[in-house]
């Protein structure tokens, strides 16, 4: 069972799962949103040249914003979520 434990901890497979959740968080978000911001902010600039740029960037500072919020949730609940882990392994250790 130790190797098992440590095999386990080199791979850090709850860091891997939390990397590819991230990224999916990105890309999805920024897919979903995407047209959406894009209308919102073209409704609040009027269309020209110079005013479709500055649309562009205020989109996406807007998803930009919107997925490190979803980022600083996804990470606090992973540091909770060790604590718990940590709490289990300390009980199992004990016997």
């Amino acid at each position: 069972m130790s190797d098992f434990k440590e095999n386990i901890e080199k791979l850090n497979i709850r860091g891997i799962i939390m990397s590819s959740v991230m990224t999916a968080f990105g890309l999805v978000v920024a897919l979903s949103w995407k047209d959406a911001i894009n209308e919102l902010v073209n409704s609040i600039i009027p269309n020209s040249d110079n005013s479709s740029l500055l649309g562009m960037f205020i989109a996406a500072l807007a998803v930009t914003l919107l997925v490190s919020a979803l980022a600083t949730f996804a990470l606090k609940f992973n540091k909770r979520l060790e604590r718990q882990l940590d709490r289990v392994n300390d009980l199992f250790d004990r016997d």
